[in-house]
């Protein structure tokens, strides 16, 4: 996936690079014509040179001072030659290389008094240019005046070597720069993506951090607060309300359980004693519900502080299967016990007490009648402790076990053959990890449940 960074660098890196190439082919470009005008310019100084020094020479005899025509130089060019033809393209002054361009050539002369021509001659290019004068006997001539153009594309050759070099680093300097521009401008976003990445349930109360400059980023740092301050509001007024319901429903409940149980002692009609007690279980149930809406609402708040005393864990345990073993009794559920020796540990013990309940309560709701149900507890290293509560009860699906521990989470396949709330695994986590510890869950369906919880000793 390519991010907001990563494009702009590309942006940034290409335009640049597009903007570097046309700038370069334009110099180029640019060097190259000025390079030939100045070499044109000069070969015509060197004709206009020989031309004039042919005049006087003429002039004044039928013979050429060849000696002297060879000396003369013209200023930026390389290689200069000439030849001399008489007005019926007969050759005067003969050049071995100038030599080999065809006669034909001469034909171009009449278009003009400088009529310029580019030839390649034995793999050299060059640059001819075709003149026309008179002598003062009426004498017309044509003199050909050629120069190589190896220094030029020399020139123009380094010219490219050095674009070609300049191109790529530039392109590489800017990828660089727009790097570091980009992660210094995407600085205060990116933390604070990760603060709020890190925002939960849990701490709402944390801010993302306000950049000082009043730009269009510290806008969405005060939006993302504002957003984050209503959620927070919006939990602790759900907390509250799920505090003081649980809080307030309690005591009716409390009073109709009362009432009913002392009804129930004093009627004799079993059909309606039938259903006092169907009534008394189903408050039951709604009590349970009730108290572990309380219990998550006290961890959810600012009370789900540990009451830490020195306590005996194998203690602990017998004393939840000492508890649990009526219920175990009616469905024939054997409860056996597998202690180390005595263990003690800091912690709050009706927290824990709440959750190894719970766990051996679910353990004998979900296991068929004449099974086991099998606590161990055993001693680790690191100063750690493991309580695994197993049963033979139907098993959890692979693909349930994720959400066992979430609030309010009931398989659909159990929801309407057992009773339930959903809130007790939620809460067994959320104690093990107040104490620095850890839950989790192995099953085979049809087979067993392990629930294990590890324990440090030295909180």
């Amino acid at each position: 996936m390519f991010t907001i960074k990563f494009k702009i660098i590309i942006a940034y890196t290409v335009v640049f690079g597009v903007m570097l190439t046309i700038f370069a082919a334009i110099i180029y470009d640019s060097t190259k014509e000025a390079a030939f005008i100045k070499l044109d310019t000069n070969l015509k100084s060197y004709s206009i040179s020989l031309r004039t020094e042919i005049e006087d020479e003429l002039g004044d005899s039928t013979s050429l001072n060849m000696k002297k025509l060879s000396s003369i130089r013209a200023k930026g060019l390389v290689g200069e030659k000439f030849q001399l033809f008489d007005s019926n393209g007969e050759l005067i002054v003969k050049d071995s290389t100038l030599s080999k361009i065809p006669t034909e050539s001469l034909s171009k002369v009449s278009s003009g008094p400088f009529v310029y021509e580019k030839k390649r001659i034995d793999h050299h290019k060059y640059h001819i240019l075709w003149s026309t004068f008179e002598t003062e006997k009426d004498s017309t001539y044509i003199l050909e005046t050629a120069a190589s153009v190896k220094d030029v594309y020399e020139d123009l050759d380094r010219l490219f070597y050095l674009f070609l070099f300049i191109i790529p680093s530039g392109l590489i300097l800017t990828g660089i720069a727009a790097y570091f521009i980009s992660k210094a401008a995407f600085k205060p976003i990116t933390q604070m993506t990760d603060t709020a990445r890190n925002i939960s349930g849990e701490n709402l109360d944390e801010r993302v951090e306000i950049p000082k400059a009043k730009d269009e980023v510290r806008a969405l740092a005060e939006t993302l607060n504002k957003m984050i301050e209503r959620i927070d509001n919006a939990f602790k007024s759900q907390k509250r309300f799920v505090a003081n319901a649980s809080h307030e429903i309690r005591t009716p409940l409390t009073v109709i359980q009362t009432e009913l149980e002392i009804l129930e002692k004093k009627i004799k009609d079993n059909e309606s004693k039938e259903s006092i007690q169907n009534a008394l279980s189903e408050i039951e149930d709604l009590t349970r519900l009730t108290s572990s809406l309380l219990a998550i609402a006290k961890l959810d708040s600012s009370q789900n502080k540990l009451n830490l005393n020195q306590i005996r864990i194998d203690e602990l345990l017998a004393d939840c299967a000492q508890t649990m073993n009526q219920a175990a009794l009616k469905k024939n559920i054997q409860i056996n016990l597998s202690l180390d020796d005595a263990v003690e540990m800091n912690a709050d013990k009706e927290k824990l007490k709440s959750v190894f309940l719970n766990l051996i309560d679910n353990a004998i709701k979900y296991s068929a009648p004449g099974s086991r149900v099998t606590i161990v507890l055993e001693k680790k290293s690191g100063s750690k402790i493991k309580i695994s509560v197993e049963d033979n009860g139907i098993g959890i699906s692979s693909s349930e076990i994720s959400y066992i521990f979430n609030r309010f989470y009931r398989s659909n396949e159990i929801r309407a053959e057992i009773n339930g709330s959903g809130l007790g695994l939620a809460i067994a986590k959320e104690v093990v990890e107040l104490h620095r510890g850890e839950i989790s869950v192995e099953s085979v369906i049809g087979e067993k449940t392990v629930f294990s919880v590890t324990l440090p000793t030295n909180l």
